[in-house]
């Protein structure tokens, strides 16, 4: 302690003897003199508060403070702290919304009576069902794929087999097939349709296996958990596949709602979007459907309805529930234009056209779209499309139907 106290003194002694000794009469009237001479700023420099300086020796803008150096650095480093905590904080809720953790894998499609797996675009294709050339959906022999192919989490591929009536059992009469993403057969089960549905958790697929009549729902190890009757009154004409409610528990089939717990199926009522061709949101909290040629956006419930286009169809939702994808035309007989629309404001705009376009999936960054159309004679193909230009590309010549595989990123 004793050497620390000598230290002090010194110091002390040092400050105390400077304060005491007198400037140099010289140097201060040097100084004085050249603070004379110096021309005034021009006004145009002044800024606010230059009026402060040379106010009076008493005016001051801050009470005096007497501080120790480490208070003086303890309370710069609070102030630092606190000043970077709050840009933080701002930062974070400047963000955007999370945006949906995907991204695109596997293309999947049906060429010629075939079922093919390839990359996102297209090369590298590998055919993992064997049919009958120019197959297609009641074609003895043949493998057809429609809608949602793959499983909405991705990790299984479904398609199927001819299920015509007289097609020999021995080539897959009526069956569907579930496979692992390259395109090994996991299960398959009896089936009949069209579209293969998908339940929302990608554990379950809903099949006709009476068409019209009954529907079977089947889990990835074959077995099947419901057989559905579905009464007469419940079919409306044309071709309907049980397709599934964002909440999995019931399936729809035209304007039918059967419970899957095996509840009384009931008909929806006309202000019910599932009386509508009616497309669900990822996240199934909103819907769009074609009410009488009319875009409709509604809450999942059908409430808080909202007009956004007239003469649309073939709509599909982008990844990340902000704006949808669907063919417009001028007139019946007239090309399609494919159109994408900020569902928030109505914002419309048109990417591409053909005599008959049909947009099938976002890509899950929802800068593509994965399209089918076909040309002057009557040559499907399938594209992709730039979801905010009119960049297109062709994927695969001769293919009417595919779908994009959705792989969750890793968290």
């Amino acid at each position: 302690m004793t050497g620390h106290t000598d230290f002090d003194r010194t110091l002390t002694g040092w400050f105390e003897a400077d304060a005491l000794s007198p400037a140099p009469a010289g140097d201060l009237d040097r100084v004085l003199d050249a603070t004379r001479r110096r021309s005034p700023r021009p006004a145009w420099l002044a800024t606010l508060g230059a009026h402060w300086v040379g106010a009076g020796a008493d005016v001051r803008l801050f009470p005096p403070f007497r501080l120790r150096w480490s208070t003086a650095i303890v309370l710069i480093l609070v102030v630092a702290a606190f000043l970077g905590g709050a840009i933080l904080i701002g930062a974070r809720i400047l963000q955007p919304s999370p945006q949906p953790t995907g991204r695109l894998g596997h293309l999947a499609y049906v060429l010629d009576g075939d079922i093919f797996v390839a990359d996102w675009d297209g090369r590298n294709a590998i055919r993992i069902a064997d049919g009958v050339p120019g197959g297609g959906p009641g074609v003895c022999g043949s493998f057809w794929g429609e809608g949602p192919m793959w499983s909405p989490d991705g990790s299984h591929l479904a398609y199927r087999s001819a299920w015509e009536e007289n097609c020999p059992g021995t080539i897959g009469d009526g069956k569907v097939f579930v496979s692992d993403p390259g395109g090994h057969v996991v299960v398959s089960f009896p089936g009949t349709g069209w579209l293969v549905s998908w339940s929302p958790d990608s554990s379950r697929v809903a099949t006709w296996v009476e068409l019209d009549k009954a529907v079977g729902i089947y889990g990835l190890d074959g077995v099947r958990q419901a057989l559905l009757t579905v009464p007469p009154g419940c079919k409306s004409p044309g071709d309907f596949d049980p397709v599934w409610s964002p909440d999995g528990t019931s399936l729809v089939i035209a304007a039918c709602v059967v419970p899957v717990d095996g509840r009384a199926p009931r008909r929806a009522s006309s202000d019910d979007p599932r009386s509508h061709h009616a497309a669900y949101s990822r996240d199934g909290t909103h819907v769009v459907f074609n009410d009488g040629g009319f875009l409709v956006v509604a809450a999942a419930d059908g409430t808080h309805r909202r007009l956004l286009a007239e003469r649309t169809d073939s709509i599909v939702w982008s990844p990340t529930g902000d704006r949808v994808a669907f063919t417009w035309s001028f007139d019946a007989g007239g090309p399609n234009n494919l159109r994408v629309m900020e569902v928030a404001n109505g914002n419309t705009r048109e990417l591409t056209s053909a005599i008959q376009m049909a947009p099938l999936r976002f890509s899950p960054e929802g800068d593509r779209i994965l399209v089918s159309q076909k040309d002057h004679d009557n040559v499907p193909s399938l594209w992709t499309v730039n979801a905010f230009s009119s960049d297109t590309q062709r994927l695969v010549t001769g293919a009417s139907w595919g779908d994009w595989q959705w792989q969750p990123t890793d968290h």
